[in-house]
C-alpha cells in the first residue's frame, strides 16, 4: 500500500501497557486533529476504550474545535446525537448548518443535554405548566457550594470560556447571519441586572451566567411560539459570586482573562495554567471521586 493510500499516520500498539498508555497520551496532545490520523491497537478492546477515554480527558474538550465532524456524521449515517456542550457558538451554528439536512434524514441533533442546559431550559417548561395563567418571565440564580471535601472544576469548561471570549465577534456575526426576529415581549419587560449586582436571592453579590442557558432558553421558546403559537416567556440567568474579597478577585481575575483571551499567546497561557489563573477553582485533573461523591450527597 502506498504511503498516500495508509489511513493513518501513526498506530500506537501495545497502547494498553504501561508505557503505551503515555504515548497515547501524548500522541493525543500533539497531533493535530485536522491533518494527522492515527490509531491504537492492542489484544484487550476493553483496555484500549479506557486508555482512549482518560487520553480524552487530557485534550481540549471544547465543541467548537471537534463537534461538527460528529454532528455531520451522525446526520450523514441516519443517527441521532446527543452532547452536552454549553456553547453557544458551537450550538447555534450547528442549527444554522444542519438543521434541514437532519430533518430530512428524521435525525434528532440535540445539544446541552447536560448542566448546560438542561435546569434552564427544562425548569422554564415546568414552571410554565404548572403556573395557573401566562408566565411571561424567570430569572435563574446558580451558587456553588464545594461541600466537605472541597473541590474543583475540569479545565475543559475553562477551555471553552476563553475561546468563547475570544470568539464572541463571531457569535455576533454568526447570530445576524441566522437573522432571526425578536421574539414578542408579553407582559412587562424584563429588566435586565447589571455586570455586578447584590442579589437579594442568593445574599450575595452576582454576575450575568456567561453560559448558554439563556440562548437555549430562547431557541425553545422560539420554537414554541413560532410553530404551537404559545405565548413566549422571558428569561434572565445570573450567578452568585460571593462577598466584597469574591468580587475584588473576580474584577481582578476577569480583567486579567479578558485581556489574555484576546491574543493567542494569552490563550495559550490560560489554557496551560488554569488552576493559576483561576485561583484553582479550575483545574487539568478536575475533581478527584471522592470529591463527586462527597460533594454529591
Amino acid at each position: 500500500m502506498a504511503t498516500g493510500d495508509r489511513p493513518f499516520k501513526v498506530v500506537v500498539f501495545g497502547a494498553s501497557g504501561f508505557t503505551g498508555q503515555f504515548v497515547v497520551e501524548e500522541v493525543a496532545r500533539a497531533a493535530d486533529k485536522d491533518a494527522f490520523k492515527w490509531a491504537v491497537a492492542g489484544r484487550n478492546k476493553e483496555k484500549l476504550q479506557q486508555v482512549l477515554q482518560q487520553a480524552s480527558e487530557t485534550l481540549v474538550s471544547t465543541y467548537r474545535f471537534f463537534g461538527e465532524p460528529v454532528v455531520k456524521a451522525c446526520i450523514e449515517n441516519g443517527a441521532n446525537h446527543i452532547d452536552i456542550s454549553g456553547e453557544p457558538q458551537f450550538l447555534e451554528s450547528m442549527a444554522m448548518k444542519y438543521d434541514s439536512q437532519a430533518a430530512d434524514k428524521g435525525v434528532y441533533v440535540i445539544g446541552s443535554c447536560g448542566f448546560d442546559s438542561i435546569p434552564a431550559d427544562m425548569g422554564v417548561l415546568f414552571t410554565k405548566n404548572e403556573l395557573k395563567g401566562n408566565l411571561t418571565a424567570v430569572e435563574s440564580f446558580l451558587s456553588f457550594n464545594s461541600g466537605p471535601e472541597s473541590g474543583s472544576i475540569h479545565d475543559g469548561t475553562w477551555q471553552s470560556a476563553v475561546h468563547g471570549i475570544a470568539d464572541q465577534e463571531n457569535l455576533k456575526k454568526l447570530r445576524k447571519q441566522i437573522g432571526q426576529k425578536p421574539l414578542p415581549v408579553v407582559g412587562a419587560k424584563l429588566k435586565r441586572r447589571g455586570a455586578l449586582f447584590y442579589s437579594n436571592e442568593l445574599k450575595q453579590y452576582a454576575v450575568p451566567f456567561m453560559g448558554s442557558d439563556p440562548s437555549v432558553v430562547k431557541r425553545t421558546q422560539r420554537y414554541l411560539h413560532e410553530n404551537l403559537q404559545e405565548s413566549p416567556t422571558q428569561y434572565g440567568a445570573y450567578v452568585g459570586v460571593g462577598g466584597v474579597p469574591s468580587v475584588v478577585k473576580l474584577m481582578f481575575a476577569g480583567l486579567i482573562f479578558w485581556i489574555l483571551a484576546k491574543f493567542s499567546f494569552g490563550r495559550k497561557l490560560l489554557i496551560t495554567f488554569p488552576e493559576f489563573f483561576s485561583f484553582g477553582h479550575f483545574t487539568k485533573q478536575g475533581p478527584s471521586r471522592k470529591q463527586v461523591w462527597t460533594n454529591a450527597v
